[in-house]
C-alpha cells in the first residue's frame, strides 16, 4: 500500500545482556525493518528491560518535503497519551488537598447538566456518561478552529448522558477536557505552565510540552496520511486548543520512557495515589491508563491518536519490560508494540507483507462461517454473501475478507489484517488467528 519509504539507521542503542540473556534485537530489527519498507512505518520504537533501553531505532521521514530523516530527538504529537500527564496532576492536586476525587462536577462548573451525579473519579476513569465530543456531528466542522474552551464544553454539555454516571464505561475526551479547566480553576494557572512546573519538570522532561497552534519547537515531526490512491499527503490541519488536556501533548521516545520510571517510582505522586491510577475499575481503564492483561503478563498501557500521529506505551511491570512505539503517518502503533512485546514472549510473529488475492474455490467457504470471539471480549461473525467472505463485528458495518490461500484471507480495506485457519492433514480446523501487522492472536470458534 505504502510505495515510498525510508529506513533511519542512524540513533541506535542496543544492550544485548538483558531480556534473560537472550539477544531479540536482531527479531525487533528485522520485524522493523520490514514494517518500513512494507508498510512504510515512519516513527521511533523503543523497547526497554529493568530500567535499560535496548532497542532504539527512528524509521522513516520527520519532514517528507524536505526529506529530513527522524531522530530519536524528534518530536511526535502524542494524542491520549497526554491523559496520564492530566490524571498525575489531578492527582497531585488531590495529595495537596486541593480538591478531593469525590468533589462534584458542579463544584467546578455550576449548574452544568447532571454535575451533581458527576464527581472527579467518574470523569478520571471513563465513567461519567459525558459524550465524547470528539464524536459529535458539530465538532469536525470546527476542529480547525481555535475555539475558547467555554465554547468546546457547549458542544457537549448539553447532550444527554450516555448512562447513568458510574454505572457503565465510555471512553470519552471531554472529561479530560474538563479536568484541565479544573486544574486551571484550582491553580488559577493555564494548564501548560502549571503543568511544566508541576509534572513536565518534576519529570527532568527536555523535549515534552503542551502544543499549541503557534508553538514553534525545535525538532517536531510533521504528521502524514495516506490518501486513497496510496499517496502520502500532509495530514488535516487539528487545532491544538480542542484536544487541551485530552490530547495536546507533544514529546520523544526517551522523555515519556523517563515520564513512566518517573510517574511510577512515585516522584509526581505518592504510591498511593500511583496505585489509584493503576487500579483497573470498569472497562478495564484507571485513572488516563489500561490496565489489562497481555498474554498472561499484566500490562498498563495507552494509545493516542491525532491526525498524522499515533502512539502506544505498553509497559509490563512484572517481567520490567516497556515497549514506546510513536508514529507520524498514522502507524498502527498498538499491534507493532504488541509483535515486539511476542517476541519477547517467545510468541509467533509474522513478518510484514502484502498479500495478492488468489482465485480459490468457493464451496469452501462454508467450513468458515459461524460466530467468533477475539482476544475474549470482541464479538464478531464470518458470513458469505455473493460467493466472497465477509467479517462482521458486533454493530459494525461488514467488511470483506480476500483470499491469499484457501485457508488465509486478508481485510480488503486494511491488508495488514488477516485471518488465517490451520488445518490438520485430514483438512479439519484446529486453531482460528487473527494476524495484526505480523502479531497473532487466537481466535475463539463460538458454535
Amino acid at each position: 500500500m505504502k510505495k515510498t519509504f525510508f529506513i533511519c539507521l542512524c540513533g541506535i542503542t542496543l544492550n544485548l545482556t538483558v531480556l534473560a540473556q537472550k539477544n531479540y534485537t536482531p527479531a525487533f530489527d528485522k520485524y522493523m525493518q520490514a514494517q518500513a519498507a512494507v508498510n512504510g512505518f515512519s516513527g521511533v520504537v523503543m523497547v526497554a528491560d529493568k530500567g535499560t533501553p535496548i532497542y532504539e531505532k527512528p524509521f522513516g521521514y520527520a519532514d517528507r518535503e524536505w526529506k529530513l530523516p527522524n531522530t530519536l530527538e524528534t518530536k511526535f504529537e502524542i494524542g491520549s497519551l497526554t491523559k496520564q500527564f492530566t490524571a498525575a496532576a489531578i492527582l497531585q492536586l488531590a495529595e495537596q488537598g486541593k480538591l478531593s476525587l469525590d468533589d462534584k462536577l458542579s463544584a467546578y462548573f455550576p449548574g452544568y447538566p447532571n454535575g451533581d451525579m458527576i464527581t472527579l473519579h467518574m470523569l478520571l476513569n471513563h465513567t461519567s456518561g459525558i459524550a465524547d465530543y470528539t464524536s459529535l456531528p458539530t465538532f469536525y466542522p470546527r476542529h480547525t478552529l481555535a475555539l475558547p474552551k467555554d465554547s468546546v464544553i457547549a458542544l457537549f454539555k448539553n447532550q444527554p448522558l450516555a448512562f447513568a454516571p458510574g454505572t457503565k464505561w465510555s471512553y470519552s475526551n471531554s472529561n479530560y477536557f474538563l479536568l484541565g479547566c479544573i486544574i486551571e480553576k484550582v491553580t488559577k494557572k493555564p494548564y501548560d505552565t502549571w503543568l511544566y512546573e508541576n509534572v513536565i519538570k518534576k519529570a527532568s522532561l527536555k523535549n515534552t510540552a503542551v502544543n499549541h497552534i503557534d508553538s514553534i519547537l525545535a525538532f517536531r515531526a510533521g504528521g502524514y496520511s495516506m490518501s486513497e490512491k496510496g499517496e502520502w499527503r500532509n495530514a488535516g490541519y487539528f487545532s491544538m486548543e480542542f484536544p487541551f488536556s485530552a490530547g495536546a501533548i507533544i514529546s520523544t521516545a526517551e522523555d515519556l520512557y523517563q515520564w513512566q520510571n518517573a510517574l511510577f517510582d512515585g516522584k509526581i505522586i505518592s504510591a498511593q495515589m500511583v496505585t489509584k491510577m493503576s487500579t483497573p475499575y470498569k472497562g478495564a481503564y484507571g485513572y488516563g491508563l489500561s490496565v489489562d492483561t497481555f498474554e498472561h503478563h499484566l500490562r498498563i498501557s495507552h494509545s493516542g491518536g491525532i491526525p498524522g500521529f499515533s502512539s502506544f506505551i505498553s509497559r509490563f511491570p512484572s517481567d520490567g519490560i516497556t515497549v514506546i512505539v510513536l508514529s507520524n503517518d498514522e502507524g498502527n502503533c498498538n499491534a507493532i508494540a504488541d509483535a515486539i512485546v511476542n517476541t519477547i514472549f517467545d510468541l509467533p510473529v509474522d513478518l510484514p507483507y502484502k498479500p495478492a488475492e488468489v482465485t480459490i474455490n468457493t464451496k469452501i467457504l462454508e467450513r468458515y462461517l459461524g460466530k467468533y470471539q477475539l482476544g475474549g471480549t470482541t464479538n464478531f461473525e464470518l458470513i458469505e454473501k455473493e460467493n466472497k467472505l465477509y467479517l462482521k463485528p458486533q454493530g459494525g458495518p461488514e467488511m470483506e475478507l480476500k483470499p491469499e490461500s484457501e485457508t488465509k484471507f486478508f481485510l480488503a480495506r486494511e491488508p495488514k489484517q488477516q485471518i488465517e485457519f490451520i488445518l490438520d492433514k485430514n483438512g479439519g480446523i484446529t486453531k482460528y488467528s487473527f494476524i495484526n501487522n505480523g502479531s497473532r492472536i487466537e481466535i475463539k470458534r463460538l458454535n
